[in-house]
C-alpha cells in the first residue's frame, strides 16, 4: 500500500468556489485508483475561493503518476467550480506531481488531469537503498543455502561411510563363515577335476568329440584371499549382469595344471559344452572359454566375457 497526500487549490477569481462534492481518480505506471470523493478533514467548508484543501489517500502503489480525472457532482445553488491545480505527494519518498486546471468545471463535467513530476524527492536514493538491501539479503540467503548444502553433503558423506563400514563388516563376517566351506569345495572340485582328467586320458580320443586342429580351451577361475576358487565364487549376479566381488579377481588358465584342470590344447571344452561349437556361445571357433562352478564346467557366454573384461575381451584372453 502507498499513501498519497493531495492538495487542490481553488482559483482566486470571484465565484471560483463551490459547495458541490468533488471526486478524483488517479492513474500511474503501476496501476490506477478508482474515483473517490475528496474532503479536507481540517476544513468545514471545502473548495472556497483562494483556499488550498488537503487530504490523504491510501491506495496501492501507482508508480509514476501520469493522468487522472477531476469533477464535482453539481450540488448547491452555484455549483460551478474553478480549481487552479491538483498536487499529489507520495508520502514515502516525497515525489510530487502537479496537474494544472485553471477553468470552470460544470456539474458532472469530467476534467482530464495530466501530471508532471515537480519534485523527484528521495525516490532515487530510496530505490538505490532498496536495491542494496535486496542484494544484501540475496547474498545472505545464498550464503545460508550454501552452508545448508555443505552440511547436507557432509551428512550424506557420513551416512555413506557408515553404510560402507557396516557393509564391509558384514562381508568380512560372511567371508569368515564361508572360508572353511570354500576351501573344502575347492579341494573337492580339484579332486574331481583330477579324476576327470584321468578318465579322459584313459578314454583317449575314442569317446570324445573331434575338435578342430589347433583348438584351445581357456578355463576362467577365481582368486580370493590368495587361493584359487571356482569362477562362481568371485562373481556377483546383479539382475543378469556379472561383476567381480570386492577383493577377488578372475584369471585364465591355458593348461590343465592351472585352475581346476579344464584348460589346454584342446582341453576339456567338449566335456563342458556337450560337444557344441564355441560360436554357439558367441566365442571364436578355435578357442573355447569355460568356467567351473564347483561341480562342473560351463561355457562362458560372450556377453558375460564382455561384462568381465570389456568389449576387447578377445585380446585380453588370447
Amino acid at each position: 500500500m502507498a499513501i498519497y497526500r493531495w492538495a487542490i487549490k481553488t482559483g482566486d477569481q470571484r465565484l471560483s468556489g463551490t459547495d458541490a462534492n468533488v471526486l478524483m481518480s488517479l492513474r500511474g505506471t503501476k496501476g490506477a485508483m478508482a474515483e473517490l470523493e475528496l474532503r479536507d478533514p481540517n476544513d468545514t467548508d471545502n473548495w472556497q475561493q483562494g483556499e488550498v484543501n488537503n487530504g490523504v489517500i491510501e491506495t496501492s502503489d501507482l508508480g509514476n503518476l501520469q493522468t487522472g480525472t477531476l469533477k464535482h457532482d453539481g450540488w448547491g445553488a452555484a455549483p460551478d467550480w474553478q480549481p487552479d491545480y491538483v498536487k499529489i505527494i507520495n508520502d514515502e519518498d516525497g515525489r510530487t506531481w502537479i496537474a494544472r486546471v485553471g477553468k470552470d468545471l460544470k456539474g458532472q463535467e469530467v476534467f482530464r488531469l495530466v501530471f508532471t513530476l515537480e519534485d523527484a524527492g528521495q525516490y532515487e536514493q530510496m530505490q538505490k537503498s532498496k536495491r542494496l538491501e535486496a542484494d544484501r539479503l540475496k547474498m545472505e540467503q545464498e550464503a545460508k543455502e550454501a552452508e545448508l548444502e555443505a552440511e547436507k553433503a557432509e551428512k550424506e558423506l557420513e551416512d555413506e561411510e557408515r553404510k560402507a563400514k557396516i557393509a564391509l563388516e558384514q562381508e568380512q563376517k560372511r567371508l569368515e563363515v564361508e572360508k572353511r566351506r570354500v576351501k573344502l569345495e575347492a579341494d573337492l572340485a580339484k579332486s574331481r577335476a583330477e579324476i576327470e582328467k584321468i578318465r579322459n586320458s584313459a578314454s583317449g580320443a575314442s569317446g570324445g568329440a573331434t575338435m578342430p586342429s589347433g583348438f584351445r580351451t581357456i578355463e576362467l577361475f577365481g582368486q580370493l584371499g590368495g587361493r584359487n576358487v571356482p569362477l562362481i565364487q568371485v562373481l556377483v549376479n546383479q539382475g543378469g549382469r556379472f561383476s567381480v566381488v570386492a577383493g577377488g579377481s578372475v584369471l585364465g588358465g591355458e593348461n590343465g595344471s592351472e585352475g581346476f584342470g579344464f584348460g589346454g590344447s584342446p582341453g576339456r571344452w567338449a566335456e563342458a559344452s556337450g560337444g557344441q561349437s564355441p560360436t554357439a556361445f558367441g566365442q571364436d571357433p578355435n578357442l573355447g572359454i569355460v568356467g567351473f562352478d564347483g561341480s562342473r564346467a560351463h561355457p562362458v557366454p560372450a556377453a558375460t566375457l564382455e561384462q568381465l573384461f570389456g568389449t576387447n575381451w578377445r585380446a585380453a584372453l588370447s
